[in-house]
């Protein structure tokens, strides 16, 4: 897919990746940089690392949110991304993920309303189509 580099705007072919190639690799390069400040600094505060490292807050906030840094500065708060509950670790809280699953799953919750039963094991539909008996008779 032809798209275009959210960083630098430059255009480039990737189906999935919002960075080109070369914001990628200046990216992973800062994480890195993240990562080996907070192995060899674990009491550090979020502020210490941005200030020592020189990456951007949000940057250092968004590798923390996507779970690449396996070690956090001490300071930084999780919370629950849909009802804001504080967590130890993770993105999302044990209830949210229950509720999403009965929501997302009519068969883990038989009583919701929404989870009607279809059986169509074994059949193939076609749409557009019609039978050789309708269509020999027009």
């Amino acid at each position: 897919m032809l798209r275009n580099c959210v960083e630098c705007n430059q255009v480039f072919v990737h189906p999935v990746n919002k960075l080109c190639p070369d914001c990628t690799k200046k990216r992973n390069e800062l994480f890195e940089k993240v990562k080996e400040y907070i192995r060899t600094h674990p009491n550090a505060r979020i502020h210490e690392v941005v200030v020592d490292t020189g990456v951007e807050f949000d940057l250092v906030r968004e590798f923390i949110d996507e779970g690449r840094l396996k070690i956090v500065p001490v300071d930084v708060e999780f919370r629950c991304q849909i009802c804001g509950t504080r967590l130890s670790a993770g993105r999302i809280c044990n209830q949210c993920k229950t509720d999403l699953t009965l929501k997302g799953d009519g068969a883990a919750n038989p009583e919701s309303p929404n989870s009607a039963k279809v059986n169509n094991a074994g059949k193939v539909h076609f749409l557009g189509r019609r039978s050789r008996e309708s269509r020999q008779r027009d």
